[in-house]
């Protein structure tokens, strides 16, 4: 991007000042900068603001990526009538997640054959229901390339969707969650229809029968992931030559599956291969070091990256430090020669069952790290912290010597805790945790652990003030002094300065927790609760009075689990207060008897 010019503005003869004004701006530079803003936002924000913007927006020939998941109803009618249905000739890239605009969407779907310049196409949390009208009308299309669906419920048969994928002319990206019903029967092997896809991810389990039927149409595949899985104890059929000459990276995530089923599919489907991500719960076989190197020097000539993560649980009677010296056998020459390092950590989960972690290190590849909680937590209280600028993800399981870990993770934006922390001092959740990530970088927090008090969560927010996504799932815990804590400084300066749009509650909400956390969070704009059965009534009173300033920017509700008891009092509920008229509210029960609410 060209720097940009200020307009010299002179105002009297004794003001000479530089004014950088938006409008100024050149019409080249203003669609450069739209291209790092949303959409949808972008159109919200300035498509009413003068007919200059409005033409830029509406009335131009600039391609459109748009992606519908935080947009309250108003706004998406009006972005439907006036960018959707009137623009499709520029839709580039479409993305959806909210599940009332799937739905309306697939009420008059045909529109999808419009988008003759679609190149990039995305459904999540889509109804098996839609999938063969989808695919349908996806035929159609000269420029699809990319294509990801994850499916919310049951698909009946998920081969017969992966045959319609396969047709499709151009596409080269393909990423699916097709979950199925007990079922055995593989894809027949391709003899005449073969698909153009290159990048492959599949991230529902595959039986291991499975592989050979699906790959035999991805003949032109470069990448794949698929999380692989053995529990019908299948024999792997070795009577089809399946050539992936292009296959070069591969992502597997194993279960169920010994050592040797491991290695009939290197030999016979991944054997000119580069890169290899493995993950796996697995027995101490996939610790020999002897058959790894014997099976690399034999079948894997190409291999430049080896990357390995495996969790071997340890019995009691077990000889742990036999299974050290198995690790250990990983530091000779051959691994070394070739730039590959590993670590491991004895580590312990909740009901104190032990088991081994063994994974590749320096670099780290992945995108996602776990502080486990083990006895022997490497610290590097007397030396310089590693930095790993891989992980975007940190999940949490340890709760103490944090502060002393050997790794810093510069790019981390989520961050999940997921196991029981004991107060030990005050700020000790944010004081521990900014030693080994930098906390204004967040953008998600996942609670999935109880603590002594919600202080220690309002301290850890007041260090990351750009997260927008929040979720806490407790165990059900008696909350006392939540008024007190209300009106605590750093309560209500968090309350100013964060930027929470997201919220999922996942304990059982009372009226004063609900309270709570949306006085902490007065910028919410989606909102997901757990309600017990007597708290349902006063909750709802709550969030939809009209003189809460605090839920002004809400215009969606989901609620967890609702028995039919409370979808009744919901319904009697809005009637009552006339919400449909007041709100244009839709409701939506899901499969999982989740409930939605948009307005």
């Amino acid at each position: 991007m060209e720097p940009i010019k200020l307009k010299r503005d002179i105002v009297g003869s004794k003001r000479d000042s530089l004014i950088t004004r938006f409008e100024y701006l050149s019409n080249e530079i203003i669609y450069e900068i739209f291209d790092f803003l949303d959409f949808v936002q972008t159109y919200d924000i300035f498509s009413s603001l003068n007919k200059r913007f409005q033409n830029l927006l509406i009335n131009s020939n600039q391609p459109i990526n748009i992606k519908l998941s935080l947009i309250s109803k108003s706004i998406f009618q009006r972005f439907y009538t006036e960018i959707i249905t009137s623009k499709q000739h520029r839709i580039k890239s479409f993305d959806v997640s909210n599940p009332f605009i799937i739905d309306h969407i697939f009420s008059s779907i045909s529109i999808l054959s419009n988008f003759i310049q679609l190149e990039n196409l995305s459904f999540h949390d889509i109804k098996s229901d839609y999938l063969n009208q989808l695919l349908i009308h996806l035929h159609s299309l000269p420029s699809l390339s990319s294509l990801i669906i994850h499916c919310i419920d049951n698909v009946q048969n998920k081969n017969i969707i992966y045959r319609r994928i396969f047709r499709l002319p151009v596409l080269k990206y393909c990423k699916l969650s097709l979950n199925e019903p007990f079922s055995l029967i593989s894809l027949l092997i391709a003899t005449n229809e073969f698909s153009s896809i290159e990048n492959l991810i599949i991230t529902n389990v595959l039986r291991f029968g499975e592989l050979n039927g699906l790959l035999s149409y991805v003949p032109k595949l470069r990448r794949l992931s698929v999380n692989l899985s053995n529990i019908y104890s299948e024999e792997y059929n070795k009577e089809y030559s399946i050539h992936l000459n292009h296959l070069t990276h591969v992502e597997l995530n194993l279960s169920d599956m010994n050592f040797d089923e491991f290695e009939l599919i290197i030999k016979n489907l991944f054997n000119r291969i580069e890169v290899l991500y493995i993950s796996s719960f697995a027995n101490e076989t996939y610790l020999d070091e002897n058959r790894w190197k014997q099976l690399i020097l034999s079948h894997m000539h190409h291999l430049r990256i080896f990357d390995i993560m495996i969790k071997h649980d340890l019995d009691l009677n077990e000889d742990i430090l036999e299974k050290i010296s198995l690790v250990n056998q990983f530091q000779s020459r051959f691994w070394f020669e070739r730039g590959w390092f590993f670590e491991y950590e004895i580590c312990y989960d909740f009901d104190d069952l032990c088991y081994l972690m063994f994974y590749t290190i320096n670099p780290y590849r992945r995108k996602s790290y776990i502080l486990y909680i083990s006895q022997d937590m490497k610290n590097s209280s007397f030396g310089r912290k590693h930095k790993i600028n891989s992980v975007q993800h940190l999940k949490s399981e340890e709760h103490e010597n944090i502060i002393n870990y050997k790794y810093y993770f510069p790019n981390v934006t989520k961050l999940t805790l997921s196991h029981f922390f004991k107060k030990q001092n005050t700020n000790f959740l944010s004081t521990n945790f900014n030693n080994i990530i930098p906390l204004k970088q967040l953008t998600k927090l996942i609670i999935e652990t109880d603590f002594d008090s919600f202080v220690e969560i309002i301290d850890l927010l007041y260090l990351s003030p750009n997260i927008h996504s929040f979720k806490i799932d407790l165990v059900s815990h008696e909350y006392t002094d939540l008024i007190s804590i209300e009106n605590n400084q750093i309560f209500q300066l968090v309350s100013k300065i964060n930027n929470i749009k997201t919220m999922s509650i996942l304990i059982n909400c009372t009226l004063e927790i609900t309270k709570f956390f949306i006085n902490l969070c007065p910028r919410l704009q989606y909102l997901t609760v757990q309600i017990p059965n007597d708290n349902i009534k006063p909750i709802l009173s709550f969030l939809f009075s009209k003189d809460n300033y605090n839920i002004q920017n809400l215009f969606s509700l989901c609620i967890k689990s609702m028995s039919n008891q409370q979808f009744d009092i919901l319904n009697d509920f809005i009637v009552s207060k006339n919400l449909f008229n007041i709100y244009s509210t839709r409701i939506k029960r899901d499969i999982n008897d989740d409930v939605y609410l948009w307005w």
